[in-house]
């Protein structure tokens, strides 16, 4: 006998009565090459439609506030689903991977930045996620306040980023000399970004969460999308992307 796995028998539940139904999500921009894979792949399971706005987690939370719609929000890391939790506004919240950080410099630069404290050299141009935005400018706040010089390196710093992607762009074409950024964001400019660990003492690394939005149309296909995204399919595509797993 063929036995589907669960995640595949949990898909299949979902479809007879999906057919009609469009799913919207709201999705942390830096997350798109894990959730682009893993909504396609649910849409074509469950016949759902998937309509999904990218923005920093901070923007589309703003946007959820403002419309009042939605049925899912992925976000880049706890703090903002847990702001959403305290509203009353989510349910579900699961864990899906982990968003590392890393120092991304750019290819003229390569080996200047050694260290989370060279940021702090002078003349060196420096981009830093906004911390109302994104995850990581949070994150990057944390690893300057214990492992660098927060005054010098707010200094260097000529740019502040929205989403993850406008981060590694601006060193993938030499505007900034370097960014604190993720793995995950640096992988699709390859050589043009040099990888500079930061050691884990330097920060808590954010958890990337997902649940359904109390304003959900359709609150059981909207689970079984959370769910979906927490399967072992989706902690393949987070992986494949860059982000580390979830600790057991």
């Amino acid at each position: 006998m063929i036995r589907l796995p669960l995640a595949s028998l949990a898909l299949a539940a979902l479809a007879a009565s999906a057919a009609a139904e469009t799913l919207t999500v709201y999705s942390g921009a830096g997350l798109r090459p894990a959730i682009e894979p893993l909504a396609a792949s649910f849409a074509e399971e469950t016949g759902a439609g998937i309509a999904i706005e990218y923005g920093g987690t901070g923007q589309i939370l703003a946007r959820f506030r403002q419309t009042g719609r939605g049925d899912v929000f992925v976000a880049g890391t706890r703090h903002f689903t847990d702001a959403l939790e305290a509203e009353g506004r989510i349910a579900g919240v699961t864990a899906l991977a982990i968003h590392g950080a890393a120092i991304g410099v750019a290819r003229a630069k390569a080996g200047r930045v050694a260290n989370v404290t060279d940021l702090a050299a002078p003349g060196l141009r420096v981009a830093l996620g906004d911390p109302e935005a994104m995850a990581l400018g949070r994150t990057a706040e944390e690893i300057l306040e214990r492992c660098g010089d927060p005054v010098a390196v707010h200094a260097n710093t000529v740019a502040r980023a929205a989403t993850l992607q406008q981060l590694a762009l601006y060193v993938a074409e030499g505007a900034v000399d370097a960014a604190i950024l993720s793995p995950s964001g640096a992988r699709p400019h390859g050589g043009a970004i040099t990888l500079v660990a930061i050691p884990a003492d330097c920060y808590s690394p954010e958890e990337i969460t997902a649940g359904v939005l109390s304003t959900a149309a359709e609150p059981g296909l909207a689970a079984g999308f959370v769910a979906f995204l927490a399967s072992a399919e989706g902690r393949a595509a987070f992986a494949a992307a860059g982000f580390a797993p979830v600790p057991e």
